[in-house]
């Protein structure tokens, strides 16, 4: 079985690819950039092969090309500019262009070469305002329940993109579902240069390799959730049968609200120089948290419904799992 990865020399790209890799399983990494070296290090003592293929998701031809060519069975739609403000303003087209021209070019290849499934990666920013409590609904957020409005051109792409890919479905034979994820932190995060919000946990961490001070504007409460996890989600998704799929789109969240303070503790125990505080009186903060305000988290149900999965909540041993991947892999962050 070979599944294809667009966009995967990024973020959730590479996590996912370790999973599959590692299950055994064949792998096109399609993306502009290419593969890290320390990535190339570590999916090279896997057991699944993989091949990396440069292209730009703008344009049709590249991703045709590629899923014909391999007889791809599975496509994971992961090309994403997250754009921040500056981006936005200055090239609003890219986030479309990428978002959601890539995502119709990749759709109409995969069902025209007979892809048994795709998984459109969609965000928790597709919510916009409903995940603040401003469209009338307080508490966890729901697929089909809560009423998105989303904030920005990121969001908003977000949104469409889920729309885009059910409609698709609606027009051909192949089984297409859209997630929208958490807030994801862990293995493989990069600054691939279409990332513009790199995650506290990623801020964090870093410093805390430098044996810096990670200083927190204040504490967030976040269903923060683990890039490693995500990957076994998609997975699990990609693989229910069909019948079992009542829904089209799923939250993949860790459900477990926790603070990026809460992840210090265990930093600080594998490097002994870091410290971290919240910020006091005259403090400049050195962690970015992005926002003032935290969004209600994401329920977790109808992914483990439908799909049988629910996401690893061990806090102790996700942060065990972390310290042992930058312990062998942290110079994947050396250049950023």
């Amino acid at each position: 079985m070979t599944s294809l990865i667009a966009g995967g020399c990024g973020f959730i790209g590479l996590a996912t690819a370790e999973h599959l890799l590692a299950a055994g399983e064949d792998v096109v990494l399609f993306d502009l950039n290419e593969l890290h070296p320390v990535a190339k290090r570590r999916f090279d003592g896997l057991p699944g092969g993989y091949t990396v293929i440069r292209g730009d998701i703008r344009e049709a031809g590249p991703i045709t090309q590629a899923i014909g060519d391999h007889q791809i069975r599975h496509v994971y739609y992961g090309a994403a500019v997250t754009s921040g403000d500056d981006r936005e303003r200055e090239f609003p087209e890219l986030t479309i262009q990428v978002n959601l021209v890539g995502l119709a070019h990749t759709l109409k290849a995969a069902a025209k070469a007979g892809v048994e499934r795709l998984i459109n990666i969609s965000s928790g920013a597709a919510y916009g305002h409903g995940a603040f409590g401003k469209t009338g609904w307080n508490g966890p957020l729901d697929e089909y329940g809560t009423r998105e409005e989303p904030i920005k051109i990121y969001g908003m792409t977000k949104w469409g993109s889920e729309r885009l890919t059910r409609r698709y479905a609606d027009l051909s034979e192949m089984s297409a579902v859209s997630v929208r994820l958490s807030t994801i932190w862990g293995p493989w995060e990069i600054d691939s240069g279409m990332r513009d919000t790199l995650s506290a946990p990623m801020q964090t961490a870093k410093l805390a390799r430098a044996g810096k001070a990670a200083i927190l504007p204040r504490k967030d409460h976040l269903d923060w959730t683990y890039s490693r996890h995500v990957a076994g989600a998609l997975k699990a998704l990609m693989t229910a049968p069909a019948g079992d799929l009542k829904s089209d789109l799923f939250n993949i969240t860790s459900a477990r609200q926790i603070a990026t303070l809460d992840l210090c503790p265990k930093l600080a125990a594998a490097y002994p120089e870091f410290s971290y505080k919240l910020a006091g009186l005259g403090d400049s903060p050195t962690v970015n948290l992005w926002g003032d305000a935290d969004r209600f988290p994401m329920k977790p149900d109808r992914l483990a419904d439908e799909a049988g999965h629910r996401l690893p909540d061990d806090l102790d041993a996700t942060m065990d799992d972390f310290v042992g991947w930058l312990s062998t892999y942290g110079d994947f962050w050396a250049d950023t």
